[in-house]
């Protein structure tokens, strides 16, 4: 028997749950906390089911796209984890979790979205209750005319006027973990749709172009 712990902190819900062979035995969440403590919600989470640490069997972690620091946060606390307790880790991605979840609850096909800030949302097609197909990055306005043209929006974050609110949850990410693949830690890696693009910060002592 496996027991999963799960951390989902992709959106403005935050969450930490416990599952047992695909069972969920207790979550614990915070609507709106940026600032929430992964190990408090975890302590929650533990207690609720009237687990130890040492119960776990796998750490699954929710990866984005959404809230990169939120994310970083869950993906921190989960190697530190592993690296020192040993627990195997295994990762999802928030969009799959948002779709499985917009299909129980919904029915039908969908579009996915996330706000990626600067004007531009992350969008994915939800098919049979699957992510199907590659997100990619589109304006506020592209969703908004698909919106218009009759295609149904499910989105974790506000600004999309007409969409549906849904956020994934650590519970069906801990639900979903015996059947994840096993990854190393050190390669846990937030989902981030845009190039890094940054000016390297020249040598102490020296100016740029210098």
């Amino acid at each position: 028997m496996m027991a999963c712990l799960a951390l989902e902190f992709s959106s403005a819900r935050r969450s930490a749950a416990v599952a047992r062979d695909g069972l969920v035995l207790a979550e614990a969440f915070v609507l709106g906390g940026k600032a929430t403590s992964a190990p408090s919600l975890i302590a929650e989470a533990l207690g609720k089911a009237g687990l130890a640490p040492g119960d776990m069997g796998r750490l699954v972690v929710g990866v984005g796209p959404g809230s990169y620091t939120g994310i970083r946060r869950a993906i921190a606390t989960f190697q530190g984890w592993s690296l020192a307790m040993g627990t195997p880790v295994a990762s999802v991605g928030s969009m799959e979790l948002l779709a499985r979840l917009a299909h129980e609850a919904l029915g039908g096909d969908c579009l996915l979205a996330s706000d990626a800030q600067r004007g531009e949302w992350a969008r994915g097609e939800m098919r049979g209750g699957r992510l199907a197909g590659p997100t990619r990055l589109v304006a506020r306005e592209e969703l908004m005319a698909e919106m218009a043209g009759g295609r149904r929006v499910v989105t974790p974050d506000a600004g999309l006027d007409g969409a549906v609110v849904m956020y994934p949850t650590a519970a069906l990410a801990a639900a979903m973990g015996p059947g994840l693949a096993e990854v190393r830690p050190e390669t846990l890696e937030a989902v981030y749709l845009r190039e890094a693009a940054f000016i390297k910060a020249p040598p102490p002592g020296r100016l740029a172009g210098s």
